[in-house]
């Protein structure tokens, strides 16, 4: 292929109506454009002048709608499917680490919602610290002594 076109000069040359035709190219992975402006054929690139690569010809065919071209040819003779950019592992681990947070964040607000709710109808009761201590310490002292009986012991009871 031969040299680039700038995206803004690409803009301007189709404004213009200099650009004859374009043709979505099918590449490894991807698809590039192809312009046809008088006798040479350029494809569009980058700002740093690379060859613009598409993932889908549908992402292909959205920035040349909006530039004005609704007429283009299709080629996918050299068209091979894969990926432009190698695979990402810790993108996707890092999604699932945002849907695991988001969903905790979900749990956590309906349980607050829940005992906001119980305390204003009454259904659940506020205890004070020093109360609930003293329960749980009475409860440690039950378990501590049922641990401590022999087991024949435990047995007849249950």
């Amino acid at each position: 292929m031969s040299q680039p076109i700038k995206p803004e000069s690409f803009r301007e040359l189709v404004a213009s109506g200099a650009v004859k035709s374009v043709t979505i190219l099918g590449q490894k992975g991807g698809y590039a454009l192809l312009a046809s402006i008088g006798m040479q054929q350029r494809p569009l690139g980058t700002r740093s002048g690379d060859v613009r690569m598409f993932s889908t010809a549908d992402t292909a065919l959205k920035l040349l709608r909006e530039l004005g071209v609704y007429h283009v040819n299709v080629d996918v003779t050299h068209y091979q499917a894969g990926s432009l950019r190698p695979p990402r592992p810790d993108t996707a681990q890092k999604n699932r680490a945002a849907n695991a947070a988001l969903e905790h964040d979900k749990w956590f607000r309906a349980q607050v919602r829940q005992a906001r709710d119980g305390l204003e109808n009454g259904t659940v009761e506020l205890v004070d610290s020093e109360v609930m201590w003293g329960r749980l310490r009475a409860r440690a002292r039950e378990l501590d002594a049922s641990q401590a009986r022999p087991a024949s012991e435990q047995r007849r009871k249950a």
